[in-house]
């Protein structure tokens, strides 16, 4: 049996506050729509014509709008009453409803979804950093996929060297936080919870025998990252030169197991085992 995660009421309220703010900070924070698009850039070789994607923390619905109007058909889920009523109300606004549908519930509560398979598994930006134990939720993957699927998981590491460097403000607590193997707290709009921070061979550990890792990327590793809008606004130039590092080096070891989060896809087959 796996422990049972604490915090999905805290969890709950606190993405349900910053359901009404994220699209406007995303907007104004061009970080996050250069993360994003490198998430894209990695996950669209991956699917095919007709793929069926499961999205788990889908947030206020931006990746599955993006997905949608590329043709694909996206089942949405997220824990937060104020995303899935985001989410609703974009689908509506798109007028996507033949491509959208849209699930409340936990992602270690993916059992209630065993009666239908998919092609692609999607998490982004580091939901699964709410859970503490990601076998809570890998464990339900092999019962939902059609042989051959992929999962694209986006988590936040460990090792996160512009955290790291906050040693250099005196800022200790913050530079080693994500160390902290029992998790760290967070604050989202003023509501605390644990976050917990998994390395690459956890990840994959957690994915089981059956899943062999076909790309591996880090997100955010020479780019600052999105908190550090100071920095951002007044260095945009050396932004796009660390951007470009980025695209040089981020997939290569051993720069692909840090960063502000890792782009780690698996490929699913139900008779092989990894050595």
């Amino acid at each position: 049996m796996f422990p049972i995660n604490q915090n999905s009421e805290k969890v709950n309220l606190a993405f349900t506050k910053q359901s009404e703010i994220y699209d406007e900070y995303e907007k104004s924070n061009p970080l996050l729509s250069w993360m994003r698009q490198q998430v894209y850039d990695a996950v669209l070789p991956h699917l095919k014509k007709g793929s069926k994607i499961l999205e788990l923390n889908s947030g206020t619905g931006t990746d599955a709008i993006f997905f949608a109007k590329l043709g694909f058909d996206v089942l949405c889920t997220d824990l937060s009453d104020g995303m899935i009523k985001k989410i609703s109300d974009k689908i509506k606004n798109e007028n996507l409803q033949n491509l959208i549908k849209v699930f409340q519930c936990s992602y270690t509560e993916l059992d209630k979804l065993y009666n239908e398979k998919f092609d692609f598994i999607f998490s982004n930006f580091g939901g699964l950093n709410c859970v503490s134990d990601l076998r809570l939720v890998t464990t339900h993957f092999p019962k939902l996929f059609n042989d051959g699927g992929k999962v694209c998981l986006v988590i936040m590491p460990p090792v996160c060297p512009w955290e790291i460097l906050q040693l250099l403000k005196g800022n200790f607590k913050f530079a080693f936080r994500r160390f902290d193997k029992s998790g760290a707290n967070a604050n989202v709009e003023g509501v605390s919870f644990k976050t917990y921070y998994f390395s690459a061979n956890e990840i994959k550990l957690a994915l089981g025998s059956k899943f062999r890792i076909i790309h591996k990327q880090a997100l955010g590793l020479f780019t600052p990252i999105p908190q550090m809008e100071n920095f951002i606004n007044k260095h945009e130039r050396l932004i796009k030169l660390f951007q470009k590092f980025d695209k040089v080096f981020s997939k290569h070891f051993p720069f692909n197991l840090v960063g502000d989060h890792l782009i780690l896809i698996a490929e699913y087959k139900s008779t092989i085992k990894q050595k």
